[in-house]
């Protein structure tokens, strides 16, 4: 019979992902979300069931979790409380005698100069302390952080981002990290164990614009947006000024250290060969009829 899993978080960009590939597998999803209006949308992704709730509420995650074997927890992304959210997750599944909890975490949470690690690491450690069976994903970068900026690439020739020119991350498809996500909550033989999920190459802005304008035959270069001008851009969008100082930590941080990982365990739980930045690349091109 299949299990019932709860995916929080699942009207974000990531929980929509997780909520397709899960649903695909054939298991009953169901949906935690803020508001019932959000349902018909998740329902569309293959969702059978949801629950109104609050993350900082134990009372509603408590009434989400009835019935269901399994918990994908995918917190609200840089929150102050995701100690405190988590904690309650962890509470409610130790009270309902949750076969498995998995926690969508970061790659390299030891990285603690980044509170968005550093709460991350608190999280897993709470979660390993908590008797529970759990499997814990580490995801890196995603290649997405391309969309929000795609048209004005293939329109002005030049990809920009809050990072030298120069330095290297290990991006991934966030398709990837959800279909590994679906295999590790469906099938067995993941219970305890901490899995890193890096893309297969280090890529820097230059090489990403290389490979852009590969795909879509135009030239693109890189250039670096600083810091300063992503935090009035983000103020001016409406940002809150604790996302605004997070934020400009963590891209400080990537872009004195960068983010590379190692893809084999990412391959290993896909079954093949995760999705390369040519392909994703090629995939919007192909969805705008540029190729």
């Amino acid at each position: 019979m299949p299990r019932t899993i709860l995916i929080t978080g699942a009207n974000g960009k990531t929980g929509r992902a997780v909520v397709e590939a899960v649903s695909r597998t054939g298991a009953h999803v169901r949906a935690f979300i803020r508001d019932e209006v959000q349902w018909p949308q998740i329902e569309a992704l293959g969702a059978t069931s949801w629950s109104v709730g609050n993350m900082l509420d134990l009372d509603s995650i408590l009434k989400a979790l009835q019935g269901c074997q399994a918990l994908i927890h995918i917190g609200p992304p840089m929150h102050a409380d995701e100690r405190k959210i988590t904690g309650h997750f962890i509470e409610a599944a130790q009270k309902t005698s949750l076969e498995q909890f998995v926690y969508y975490s970061v790659m390299h949470p030891l990285r603690r100069e980044v509170r968005h690690h550093r709460l991350k690491l608190d999280c897993e450690e709470d979660l390993i302390d908590s008797g529970l069976a759990y499997t814990i994903l580490q995801p890196i970068r995603y290649m997405q952080h391309l969309e929000p900026i795609w048209r004005n690439v293939v329109r002005d020739g030049i990809h920009r981002m809050p990072f030298g020119t120069k330095v290297k991350f290990n991006i991934a498809d966030l398709l990837d990290h959800a279909a590994a996500t679906a295999v590790v909550a469906t099938e067995a033989g993941y219970l305890n164990g901490t899995y890193e999920l890096a893309g297969p190459e280090a890529l820097s802005q230059e090489d990403m614009a290389r490979i852009i304008s590969e795909v879509i035959k135009r030239p693109v270069k890189a250039q670096s947006v600083s810091l300063k001008d992503l935090a009035a851009k983000s103020k001016a969008n409406g940002v809150n000024s604790d996302r605004i100082e997070q934020m400009t930590i963590m891209n400080g941080h990537y872009d004195k250290y960068g983010f590379n990982g190692n893809p084999r365990v990412l391959n290993w739980i896909l079954g093949r060969e995760a999705t390369r930045f040519k392909d994703y690349v090629a995939r919007l091109a192909r969805r705008d009829s540029l190729l």
